[in-house]
Formats: C-alpha cells, sequence, structure tokens
C-alpha cells in the first residue's frame, strides 16, 4: 500500500431488522457493539500514550538519582577542599612560627657578639641590625597572628562541610529507596498496558496491524493522530472529502502529509 492511501473498505452486511450497515470483518457478534477500526486505533492510541507516559515516569527516577549523585560529589569535594585549605593554613603558620624563631635565634646571635664588640663602629653595626630584625618580628608577629586566625576559620567550616555532605547523602539514600519502590509499581503498571495493548491489537486486521505496526516503530505514539476538523491532528493537513467520507464509515487511513494514521474521534465513531 503506497503512503497516503485508505485502508480497502471492507464488505458489510446489513441486519434485516434496522438496516444498519458495518463492516464483517469488525463484528464481534451478530447481537454485540460495533468495532470499528477507527474504535481500534483510537484504543491503543490511548494506550501507547499512557504507556509513553508510564515510561518516561520510569526514566525520571534514575534521572533524579543522577543529580543528586552529582550534589553528593560536589558536597565531597568541598569537604576535601576545606581539608586541603587547613592543612596549607596550618603549614603557612608553621612555616612563620618557624621563621620566628631563627629572627629570634638571630637577635640573640647578634647581641651575644655586640656585647663583646672590640670597637664602637662594630658596637653601632651590630646594634642597627639588632632593630631592623626586631622590626621585621614585629611584622612577621602580626603576620602569624593573621595566619592562626585563618586556621581557626577554616578549621571552623569542617564541621559545616561534614554535616552537608552527610543531609546530601541522607537524602540521595531516600531518593533511591522511593525510586526502587516507584520503580516496582511503575513496571507493574506497565506489564499490566502492554496486556491491554496486546489483547487491544488482537482486533486488528492483518493488512491494518502490519501498517500500524509500522508506524508505531518508527514515530511511536506520535504515529498516530485524531481527525480534527477535517484536518490530520498531528499536522493540520485538510483532508479530500473522500478521506473524510472513510473516516466516518469507520475506517482508518494515512495522512499524505506527515504519515500518521488518522482516525475519526470517538464523538464521530
Amino acid at each position: 500500500m503506497a503512503r497516503g492511501d485508505f485502508l480497502p473498505p471492507v464488505s458489510a452486511t446489513v441486519f434485516e431488522d434496522t438496516g444498519h450497515v458495518v463492516p464483517c470483518r469488525d463484528l464481534w457478534s451478530p447481537i454485540m457493539a460495533v468495532v470499528t477500526a477507527s474504535t481500534v486505533i483510537r484504543t491503543l492510541h490511548r494506550i501507547q500514550r499512557q504507556l509513553t507516559d508510564l515510561r518516561s515516569q520510569l526514566a525520571a527516577g534514575p534521572k533524579q538519582i543522577a543529580v543528586q549523585e552529582k550534589r553528593l560529589e560536589h558536597a565531597e569535594h568541598e569537604r576535601e577542599q576545606v581539608a586541603e585549605n587547613l592543612k596549607k593554613a596550618r603549614k603557612h603558620a608553621d612555616e612563620k612560627q618557624l621563621l620566628l624563631r631563627s629572627s629570634e635565634a638571630k637577635i640573640n646571635d647578634f647581641e651575644a657578639k655586640r656585647n663583646t664588640a672590640k670597637t664602637n663602629r662594630e658596637y653601632q653595626l651590630l646594634g642597627e641590625q639588632i632593630d631592623a630584625d626586631k622590626m621585621a618580628i614585629t611584622v612577621l608577629e602580626d603576620e602569624i597572628l593573621e595566619s592562626l586566625e585563618r586556621v581557626d576559620e577554616i578549621n571552623n567550616q569542617q564541621p559545616l562541610a561534614a554535616n552537608k555532605l552527610k543531609q546530601v547523602s541522607e537524602v540521595l539514600e531516600t531518593l533511591k529507596q522511593q525510586v526502587q519502590k516507584e520503580t516496582a509499581r511503575l513496571e507493574e503498571e506497565v506489564a499490566r498496558v502492554m496486556d491491554q495493548l496486546v489483547e487491544a491489537e488482537r482486533d486488528l486486521t492483518d493488512e491494518t496491524k502490519e501498517i500500524y505496526r509500522r508506524v508505531v516503530k518508527h514515530k511511536g505514539e506520535d504515529g498516530m493522530a485524531v481527525a480534527e476538523g477535517g484536518c490530520c491532528g498531528g499536522c493540520h493537513q485538510q483532508f479530500t472529502g473522500k478521506m473524510l467520507s472513510q473516516l466516518l464509515a469507520g475506517n482508518v487511513a494515512m495522512c499524505r502529509s506527515c504519515g500518521r494514521l488518522i482516525y475519526e474521534p470517538e464523538a464521530h465513531s
């Protein structure tokens, strides 16, 4: 069948008591309601949309977990960064204190030499050196104080970083449990809906089933569309009069523009 062609019309039977014409292949029984191709495709479209929604919900769980795992990685990195910063700050403070002790020892050495100076000039030079080193020590002591304050500041960040990591980890574990529970429920629902899908597909003729499966394979539930005001509900291409007549007769058609399988809305069936 070429794209855009209608499914071939089927034979019909006229009931003597009513004169109502229906497709013979679509009868459940001589006394039951009529099931047209349009009715079946409409049902299948609803089921396919339901499956799409369920599968979307199933995919959402792992995505939420992945986002929370990224947050956990970030929290772990923050804690590690705080620990590294603390290590560097303590090392910097220790180096400053070591330099201070070295400078103090140097001053003591100069003072000892000054006390044994043999000339006034030597005594004066050693005194000037001692004064300069004492000025440097004053600056160094201020730097040591700042470095120790920095150590305290970073050290206070550790409990906050650890607490944040714990909270993010707990949220992740709770989320995993919720997703696991919801996944089990959704998978059961998917299985139930799939049974409905298989059951509904049995009402299709072989020719209609082949076309239906082809469009679903390529487009999923978007491969079907309801007729809306004489137009394709998918691409809004207008139908010809003959196409409308076929649809009103309970048959389905393929849109010449987008290739969707078209069916009439329930009110017209």
